[in-house]
C-alpha cells in the first residue's frame, strides 16, 4: 500500500518531479504511529479514540507510567503493526523536562523489526 508522505508539523514533501512524494512499508508505517501519537484525541470525528495527544502533554506534570500506557495503547490499535508480535514501549527521562519514548515493533506488511525514538 502506498500513501501521502508526511511527517506531523511539517509540509507536504515533494518527488523530483514536483508532485506529492509517496510512501510505503516500514516508512509509511513510521509516519502512520508518528502521525497517531502527534494527534489529539477526537480530533478525527470518525474515529474519536484515535490519537494520543502527546503534543498535548508537553509542559504539564508527567508519570512515565501513564505515559508508556497511552502509548502502549495506541501501538496496541495500529492496523500496520503485527500485533500478534510483541510491542516494546519504554520511557526514560535522561533530564529534566526531557523525556524518551523508545518503541520497537513488527511492521505488518514487511516483517521487520522496527525501532522508533520520539523525544520531547
Amino acid at each position: 500500500m502506498t500513501a501521502i508522505s508526511h511527517f506531523c508539523g511539517g509540509d507536504l514533501n515533494l518527488n523530483t518531479a514536483g508532485g506529492l512524494a509517496t510512501v510505503s512499508g516500514a516508512d509509511q508505517t513510521r509516519q502512520a504511529i508518528i502521525r497517531r501519537l502527534c494527534t489529539n484525541a477526537g480530533d478525527y470525528i470518525w474515529q474519536p479514540d484515535y490519537g494520543a495527544s502527546l503534543p498535548s502533554k508537553i509542559g504539564s506534570p508527567a508519570s512515565l507510567g501513564e505515559i508508556q500506557a497511552l502509548v502502549a495503547e495506541q501501538m496496541a490499535q495500529e492496523a500496520a503493526v503485527d500485533q500478534t508480535q510483541p510491542i516494546s514501549v519504554t520511557i526514560n527521562n535522561p533530564s529534566v523536562g526531557v523525556y524518551v519514548c523508545n518503541i520497537q515493533y513488527v511492521d505488518l506488511e514487511t516483517q521487520s523489526v522496527q525501532a522508533l525514538q520520539v523525544t520531547n
